[in-house]
């Protein structure tokens, strides 16, 4: 194996914390490293080329409040692992934000905490008010590796070299921020995705020959959700109104900013169904006080519109303990998965568990967005164990109702979000790869795992060893060579 990772680089920062998102699989990693021909056990499938991107939450500079610190408040660290041949080869790069470049500036962090709260450092003049992280999701679009974050707009860095460009606005299509849930249209390749704004959410579509926004609605919901997926269906965008808010005017005083606050939805949790083509706009009562975490997907079938995702009791501090917040594990409970189903003549809505085994970070094949889906992969969180937060992949039959969970081999653990990748010239759903990176604790260096979808079994048919830990992360995606190509073509200068 040949790579450019220096010896006795550093990795984690001895900051004197016991806060778990500071530590672990979570500790912050502070180089940028690239290395190629990685060492890799079994192999790689021949048909698997293109790159994994995933953006890691990894703060660059000690939190001002390590007591309050929260992972969803990492700086952005994107690494790409390129697949082709048979080989493997990484690279990892911060995504250089004008917020980072602040802190970088004044060599500390300067910016506080969004989600428990916190005390702010003295801004330089000139400085954004607020802090853009560039944490959440990273993904190709219109030639751009673009990088997502809901508190501000998307950066786009180069798909070979991760160096950043700027910020992206889908050529002038948004103005303040989007979500970092998008979904890709299997017909037309378009990209839908919403931006919400306090208590409105403005659903978008993009062209994906153009990446300009060629529709969009917005949709007052009365109260300032903190809304960070959505499904789509053939004919809908799915939206759920629940207790969990994100309040800007707290996070100005220093205060939590992640709230639960139940009498905000006196009725409990209801859905809006936006129509994607006409733009009509219904309300469904669900019932209940809960908040929804990530969807699997949505699909209308013999007049009912079915929504799969994770559902979980609460989010977010409550109301009443604004000066004395919780843990973020006591707002945090494991969430479970559940269907949603709406009838669309009366407009009934109900739900139904699906299996009482925990989990998060929901995902299907993508060709069946918007369509009926057989199986769904996310990862487990059972044990909820001192220095992890995931402890095994798992793919739900629908068809079977039946559930197959795999630890990871020799004791590897905390898996990331599973990523579908189709074999070449698929012929049915589960037809692919699963892609997820695991921390070994031995090495405390992150492994790429290689599974087959459809025979899901505790041994990968490939361990990639990477060179680096990837601090735990949220989101990522694949994309395949013909894509990466091209895109890389369109960075060369004329």
């Amino acid at each position: 194996m040949i790579n450019s990772y220096p010896a006795g680089a550093p990795d984690a920062r001895p900051w004197p914390t016991a806060n778990k998102f500071l530590n672990g699989p979570f500790a912050p990693w502070a180089a940028e490293d690239d290395a190629y021909d990685l060492d890799v056990a079994g192999q790689i499938p021949a048909d698997l080329a293109g790159a994994l991107f995933r953006v890691s939450a990894n703060p660059r500079f000690q939190p001002r409040n390590t007591d309050r610190y929260h992972w969803w408040e990492g700086d952005g660290m994107v690494c790409g692992v390129y697949l082709r041949d048979g080989k493997a080869a990484y690279r990892s790069r911060w995504v250089e934000t004008a917020s980072m470049r602040v802190e970088v500036g004044a060599g500390e962090a300067i910016y506080s905490g969004f989600v428990n709260g916190g005390t702010a450092g003295r801004l330089p003049e000139g400085a954004p008010p607020a802090k853009n992280v560039a944490n959440t999701n990273v993904g190709l679009f219109d030639d751009h590796l673009i990088v997502y974050y809901e508190g501000g707009l998307p950066h786009h860095l180069h798909p070979e070299t991760l160096e950043t460009l700027g910020t992206y606005n889908f050529h002038g299509g948004i103005d303040v921020l989007c979500t970092a849930h998008f979904k890709i249209d299997p017909d037309s390749g378009d990209m839908l995705f919403f931006a919400a704004t306090g208590p409105v959410v403005t659903w978008y579509r993009a062209d994906a020959k153009t990446g300009h926004v060629i529709d969009s609605h917005a949709v007052d919901i009365g109260v300032p959700v903190l809304m960070h997926d959505f499904a789509m269906s053939e004919t809908y965008a799915i939206f759920f109104v629940t207790p969990a808010q994100f309040r800007l005017d707290l996070v100005g005083q220093g205060r939590p900013g992640v709230v639960w606050d139940e009498s905000a939805t006196p009725d409990g949790v209801r859905i809006v169904l936006l129509d994607r083509r006409t733009h009509q706009v219904t309300w469904h009562d669900v019932g209940g006080q809960f908040a929804n975490t990530h969807f699997f997907n949505a699909y209308e079938q013999a007049g009912e519109l079915i929504i799969d995702g994770h559902r979980i009791t609460r989010l977010g501090t409550p109301t009443g303990r604004l000066d004395a917040p919780l843990g973020s594990h006591e707002w945090f409970p494991p969430a479970l998965p559940y269907r949603w189903r709406i009838d669309l003549r009366t407009g009934r809505a109900s739900e139904e568990p699906v299996s009482g085994i925990a989990g998060e970070f929901p995902r299907i094949n993508d060709a069946y967005t918007g369509r009926r889906h057989r199986y769904g992969y996310f990862v487990t969180t059972r044990g909820l164990a001192a220095d992890t937060m995931t402890d095994g992949l798992a793919r739900h039959d629908y068809l079977l109702d039946t559930t197959t969970v795999v630890e990871g081999p020799d004791g590897l653990t905390n898996p990331s979000e599973p990523v579908f990748v189709a074999r070449a010239a698929a012929r049915a759903e589960e037809d692919g790869y699963l892609l997820t990176i695991w921390w070994n604790r031995a090495t405390d260096r992150s492994e790429l795992l290689i599974h087959d979808a459809a025979d899901l079994r505790r041994e990968p048919l490939a361990r990639v060893k990477l060179p680096a830990r990837i601090p735990f992360g949220f989101h990522g995606n694949w994309a395949d060579r013909a894509a990466l190509e091209a895109a890389v073509a369109a960075h060369r200068p004329a």
